[in-house]
């Protein structure tokens, strides 16, 4: 399967589609359940409309997560992650979702990979850009976006801080064009919300849905599914020298970044209003691109075994999740 993978041709990236829907598969042949929890003013309108039609509670998932692995697979392409072009970091960024039931079924955080992997593009893109200004606004506009359906994500705000000063110098005009976006973001979503008579409610659901390791009940297969995340997480934290070892400078910084964003993740999911499964999702984007690219530093046949092994495991805690 990986062979589909292992080409340089960008439109390799579209079978993320077809491998997406394979993960997915199980949901479609059982009711898809009710995702409980708390939600954003935006979030909330976000699963009230999509709750309305099976198809696209159960579609939704798949396709959101394979465009953001057609984003990552662009950012690694264009900003030298790897050394050749490699499709690896996009099914990484699939194969991850995968591995826990919990991130199956639609929640409004599935849009905030999207989010972040376009954040991380645009802080990328001053180490060798001309307009450093608006790329590192971009990122804090990008982030602002997510943290207005998952608020917990402006915890990553000293993160990209730090990604500041791996590409550039993070001085305080430069730390001011970030924030400037994050800022802008919520301007705009807190008055529209005014403008509809609803500020009160958007400010009331954005600081309440902070928190601090509150944690909340999960069926023993998707913890089983959160258990099976050390597999990859482990893989990429004892090889992370070694993975920048054969990169040229941008790339390394580039790699160091994604591996700051990872260390940033489980603090974002501890400082949610409740820590609940789905919200490990955090760690879906980070850790895909970084185990997507060890994938495709080994033999094919090692590889293949790995992926096998993780693929197979995924789809049978799916089913034993969604039959019980």
């Amino acid at each position: 399967m990986l062979s589909l993978f292992r080409t340089n041709q960008s439109y390799a990236s579209l079978f993320l589609f077809g491998y997406a829907l394979l993960l997915q598969l199980p949901v479609f042949f059982f009711d898809v359940p009710a995702v409980t929890g708390d939600h954003t003013y935006y979030g909330s309108w976000l699963m009230a409309g999509v709750n309305r039609s099976y198809w696209l509670a159960t579609l939704a998932p798949s396709v959101l997560v394979a465009l953001a692995g057609i984003v990552a697979n662009a950012i690694c392409s264009s900003y030298r992650f790897a050394r050749t072009v490699t499709q690896f970091p996009g099914l990484g960024v699939v194969l991850v979702w995968g591995l826990c039931p919990a991130f199956h079924f639609f929640d409004p955080q599935l849009l905030t990979h999207l989010f972040l992997l376009l954040a991380i593009g645009a802080l990328s893109s001053t180490y060798k850009g001309s307009s450093m200004e608006i790329a590192r606004f971009n990122a804090g506009w990008w982030l602002g976006l997510a943290s207005l359906l998952v608020p917990a994500y402006l915890v990553f705000i000293p993160c990209f801080i730090v990604g500041i000063s791996i590409f550039r110098t993070a001085d305080l005009r430069a730390i001011g064009q970030l924030l400037g976006g994050v800022v802008i973001a919520h301007f705009l979503a807190g008055t529209y919300a005014y403008w509809r008579g609803d500020f009160l409610e958007w400010y009331t659901l954005q600081v309440g849905s902070f928190g601090f390791l509150y944690f909340g009940t999960e069926m023993p297969y998707v913890l089983g599914g959160l258990a099976l995340l050390a597999l990859p997480l482990l893989i990429v934290l004892l090889t992370s020298e070694r993975g920048r070892l054969l990169l040229n400078i941008e790339g390394s910084k580039n790699v160091s970044f994604v591996y700051w964003v990872l260390l940033f993740a489980p603090l974002v999911v501890a400082c949610m209003a409740t820590v609940r499964a789905a919200a490990a999702q955090v760690l879906v984007v980070p850790l895909g691109m970084l185990f997507g690219l060890w994938l495709v530093r080994q033999e094919a046949a090692r590889a293949e075994f790995y992926h096998l092994l993780l693929f197979a495991a995924a789809l049978a805690l799916l089913v034993a999740a969604l039959i019980n």
